[in-house]
Formats: structure tokens, C-alpha cells, sequence
């Protein structure tokens, strides 16, 4: 052995290291460069073929509209991503979120649907031994707040049963959340199957539906509560009458929303005229020209040259017009509800339509009212676990957890407590992420979050999470959540690729990542 080199020392962990080398020791550095690279494939890749531009919001994938469908599909992976994450750095897996979700789901759709009840089942033994229920509570009408509220009584109390089993019987957690996996998805279609039904049917279906838009549910002035369509259809009278009340500025505002509006769409409308009508000259044209008849080349270029239609004339504003636009601004009489399924920075992507003239779409209309309200529910969900992992003892107490459990115990920390809570959180992400799409689209199914707690702890992994535990940050798992939406959609853009191909994709970086985290981890320990 070479006596020059040194051997290294326990004390070389706490020297000052050059700010190159700590960022590159970041488990976030590998994840946050693939992130830039499909940003940077979907923006260039999503521009329509044939056009060139160096603006990657000039695409589909970031437009008003692609903004607003990646950001609900990144925001609600990471959701689910912050509580399966959080418990494998405690050294815990959760595979029962996706069938938690499909749980959560009907739980709140069947209370909004038939209301709740307490039944006590007793056997009688009038005509029979048999068994019949006493009703001790019915509810008929819930709030939105009361269908989120019992929903997380039962979701809570399975995620606190799991992490007992797991805590006191010294199981996988792998094979008992497997087992809570089966378990709930059964009780989701038979529970569903049961309630679902009318009396000629045997089975009935695992489908919730015709729950009433209750975010969409307004408090009109002179009529009361009703849901906005149901506003938007009263009688012209009606709305006519509404409009006596608006205060003038705000008649001219929306008046002059309405009538740039008509205009973008009746240019829209010119200019669909004019490229059908050119379309059929441009292809003669090429006939033409290949044929080598420069007369007809030349007379074909001229038509194309003093073609023209007659401009469509826009649509005059009516008062029944300027109302309807108005019951559409009218806040949600069911905040929770809305809080859950609708939207955000409505203000903002309308000054992007008027007067920016970004959020359009090829018809003149505005493209995106909004961010789906995910999107914020995220943002502060994430803030939250930031502030618990790195600024307090708990946080603490979950690296401990999962990086030497035993030397935790001996230092005082509540192992079992932590792990117990992280699976109680884990449920209750998987129940928000529930909410989100139960007052967003109105329905329920059985099958929904399949597979997505795999999806869940592949963000994890992708953003810097160790298999082991122990290791990783919330900031990463908002990265691999931004990497498996972001994919999802890039791929489909890419000419000659399938769009299935970001499966391939995703199997590759997890296996990168998994390998990467451990490396860095290992570096950060001094085991290498």
C-alpha cells in the first residue's frame, strides 16, 4: 500500500466542504436535474409541427390549459407522495393508499348521496330467529364538512390500526398494509354494491353518481340557493331583473370583457374561413409545381395572394349575456367544497385573457379560468410537513425512526408513536386526495387510486427518499412527484415514441434513483 495516501478520519465528516461538493451531495440534485430536462422536452416538443419558436409557453404543454391539467396531476401525486414518503423515512411502507383513496372516495359520495346513519343490528325472534336493525342516528342532508369529518373517522382510525399491527406485532409493514389493501378495496365494492341498488337488482353498481355540483352551489340574490347552471337558465326576466341590483362600473366591466370577447371569437371565426378557403389553393398549388406548369403555378398564386372573405361581425352583448358572466363570479355557498374541487387564481388568469391576450384558446375563447385548488392544498401541505421534518423534534424523531431505530429507543424517542402517526398521516393524505376528486367531478368509484400508492412511493424514491429510511426531504418528494406528472405528458408529444414509453422511462430513473440516494447517502454517513 502507497504510505502517501491517508487514511480517512471520523473527524474528516465535519470539515468545511466547498459549496460545489454540498450541493452536489443534495439527494435532490440528481431529481431536480431530470425535472429541467422534461420541462425541457415538454416545452419543445409539444409545439405544434411545422412551427419553430424558442418560447417554451408557445406549446401545448404550457399554455393556460396544460398548466392547469400537469399542475392537478403533480399536485395530487404529491399529496399522496408526502405521506407514503414520510413514513419510509421512518423505515415504514403504506401499499393500502391507493385502495384508501377508493375507501375515502365512496365513503363521502354515499353520505353526501343517502345521508348518514348508526345501526345497531339485534336478532329477533318474531317470526323467526332472524336478525334486524335498530336505527339509533340518521342524517339526511350532511354538509360537505360533515361528509369530510366521518369519512376521516373511519380512514384515521384504519391508518391507526395498521401502524398498531405493525408497531406491536413486529409484522412487515409491507405484508400488513398489503393485507389492508385487499381488505379495503373488497369493503369499498361490497359497501358500494350494497347502497347502490335499486330493489329489482341483485348487485348494484360501484359507481356513485348524481350527487348535486355543490361547489358550484350560489346564493342568488332574490332566489336563494340553487346551482349556478340552474341560475344561468332562469328566464331571460329573471336576468334581466339582476342586473338592476349590479352597481354600474361593474355592468361596464363586464360589458367590455363580453365585448372583446365576441371579437376574439369573431376573428377566430374569420381566420378558420380564410385557412379552408386557402388550403385547397396551396394544395393545387404543389400539384403545380411538381408538374412543372409555371402558368398555373403563377394564376394559383395570385388567387392566394387577393384571397378574402368577409369579416364575421361579432356578437352584439345583451343584458342576459352581461348576467350570466355575473352568476359565474358569485362565490360558492359551500366553501369546504369548493375549497376541495374548484378553483384558484380565478383574478389572475382572467387578466391573462383580458388584457394580457395569452389565456386563448383557437376559438377566442378563455382557455383556463383557474388552477384546479389541489394545487394550493399541496402547496400547504407541503409547507406543513417542511416545517414538521426540518425545524422540529419531530422531524427528528422521524430520521432517528427509520435511520437506527435501536439507538433511537435508547436515546428516548417514541418509535412506536412515530410510526403509529405517520401511518395515520399517510391515511389522511390519501383521504384529501379523495376530497379533492369528490367535489371536483361530482362521482365516486371503486376502482379509483389503483396502483397509486406504487405511484406514490416511486415520487418518493425518484425525489431522494432511501428505501432503508432514514434519509430524504419533503422538497424532494415534491420533485419526483413534478418528474412522474411532467412524464407522463412529455412523452406523448415526442414524434415516432409511443406515448406508453415514459413507463420504460420511470422504471429506469427509479432504479438511477434508488442507486444515486444510496450512494449519497452513504457519502453523507462517511461509509465511503
Amino acid at each position: 500500500m502507497n504510505a502517501s495516501v491517508s487514511q480517512r478520519q471520523e473527524s474528516d465528516r465535519h470539515e468545511q466542504k466547498k459549496w460545489l461538493k454540498t450541493l452536489f451531495s443534495r439527494p435532490e440534485i440528481g431529481p431536480v436535474g431530470v425535472m429541467l430536462l422534461l420541462f425541457g422536452m415538454l416545452g419543445y416538443f409539444s409545439i405544434p409541427s411545422g412551427e419553430f419558436s424558442l418560447n417554451p409557453f408557445a406549446g401545448e404543454g404550457f399554455n393556460a390549459l396544460g398548466i392547469r391539467n400537469n399542475l392537478r396531476v403533480i399536485s395530487q401525486l404529491a399529496i399522496i407522495a408526502l405521506g407514503a414518503g414520510l413514513l419510509i423515512v421512518a423505515g415504514e411502507f403504506d401499499l393500502s393508499i391507493g385502495s384508501m383513496i377508493g375507501f375515502a372516495g365512496a365513503c363521502m359520495a354515499m353520505v353526501l348521496r343517502w345521508g348518514f346513519s348508526i345501526i345497531i343490528p339485534y336478532i329477533s325472534f318474531e317470526g323467526g330467529v332472524h336478525i334486524e336493525f335498530y336505527t339509533l342516528i340518521h342524517i339526511p342532508d350532511v354538509s360537505p364538512l360533515g361528509a369530510l369529518l366521518i369519512t376521516l373517522c373511519f380512514t384515521l382510525f384504519f391508518g391507526w390500526l395498521q401502524g398498531y399491527i405493525v408497531v406491536k406485532s413486529g409484522l412487515p409493514s409491507f405484508i400488513v398494509t398489503l393485507g389492508g389493501l385487499f381488505f379495503l378495496r373488497g369493503l369499498t365494492e361490497v359497501s358500494l354494491r350494497s347502497f347502490n341498488h335499486r330493489p329489482d337488482q341483485i348487485k348494484g353498481a360501484t359507481t356513485v353518481t348524481e350527487i348535486p355540483d355543490i361547489k358550484n352551489i350560489i346564493n342568488l340574490p332574490g332566489h336563494g340557493e340553487m346551482e349556478r347552471s340552474v341560475a344561468k337558465a332562469l328566464p331571460e326576466a329573471d336576468l334581466t331583473q339582476l342586473l338592476s341590483t349590479l352597481p354600474a362600473d361593474k355592468i361596464a366591466s363586464i360589458t367590455e370583457r363580453l365585448e372583446y370577447t365576441y371579437q376574439r371569437v369573431a376573428d377566430a371565426k374569420t381566420e378558420l374561413m380564410i385557412s379552408r378557403g386557402v388550403k385547397p389553393l396551396e394544395r393545387a398549388l404543389e400539384n403545380a409545381i411538381e408538374s412543372g406548369n409555371e402558368f398555373m403555378a403563377k394564376t394559383i398564386q395570385d388567387k392566394i395572394a387577393n384571397f378574402k372573405v368577409d369579416p364575421v361581425v361579432p356578437k352584439s352583448v345583451t343584458d342576459v349575456d352581461v348576467a350570466r358572466v355575473y352568476i359565474d363570479s358569485i362565490s360558492s355557498a359551500r366553501p369546504i367544497a369548493d375549497f376541495f374541487g374548484g378553483d384558484i387564481l380565478q383574478p389572475l388568469f382572467d387578466w391573462l385573457y383580458f388584457p394580457i391576450d395569452w389565456n386563448v384558446n383557437n376559438f377566442g375563447n378563455q382557455f383556463a379560468q383557474g388552477l384546479y385548488s389541489c394545487v394550493m392544498i399541496c402547496l400547504i401541505m407541503s409547507l406543513m410537513c417542511y416545517f414538521v421534518l426540518s425545524k422540529t423534534q419531530a422531524g427528528n424523531w422521524i430520521y432517528s425512526t427509520g435511520g437506527n431505530i435501536t439507538a433511537a429507543k435508547a436515546n428516548g424517542v417514541p418509535t412506536n408513536k412515530v410510526k403509529i402517526s405517520l401511518f395515520i398521516f399517510s391515511a389522511f393524505c390519501a383521504t384529501i386526495f379523495a376530497a379533492c376528486q369528490v367535489f371536483e367531478v361530482n362521482t365516486a368509484d371503486a376502482a379509483k387510486g389503483n396502483l397509486k400508492e406504487l405511484e406514490a412511493i416511486a415520487a418518493a424514491v425518484i425525489g431522494g427518499i432511501v428505501m432503508t429510511g432514514g434519509f430524504g426531504t419533503v422538497v424532494g418528494i415534491i420533485v419526483g412527484a413534478f418528474i412522474f406528472g411532467i412524464a407522463k405528458e412529455a412523452f406523448f408529444y415526442i414524434p415516432g415514441i409511443d406515448g406508453s414509453f415514459y413507463r420504460v422511462f420511470l422504471g429506469l430513473v427509479i432504479i438511477a434513483s434508488a442507486l444515486l440516494n444510496e450512494n449519497i447517502r452513504k457519502r453523507i454517513m462517511g461509509t465511503i
